[in-house]
């Protein structure tokens, strides 16, 4: 005999991402797909000024374009 228990789950679910930069939110299609964008984490090391603290943030193409055309060195296009 198989007994069934009912069992609550809760989950994390992506409502909208927004540029850390301009604020602006990155489109939703209806499938739920967001336009495209940037996402960094970065775990600081040891002997950093940032040493064991961890920093996550989204940026849009544009924004995205704005900082990489400041490079002195330009990002690699392959």
């Amino acid at each position: 005999m198989k007994i069934y228990k009912s069992v609550t789950v809760i989950a994390e679910e992506l409502s909208e991402v927004k540029c850390n930069c301009c604020g602006k939110t990155m489109e939703t299609d209806k499938f739920g797909y967001t336009s495209d964008y940037l996402s960094v984490t970065k775990k600081w090391g040891y002997g950093t000024e940032l040493d064991g603290e961890t920093h996550s943030f989204d940026i849009c193409e544009d924004c995205y374009n704005n900082i990489i055309s400041k490079f002195k060195i330009p990002v690699k296009n392959d």
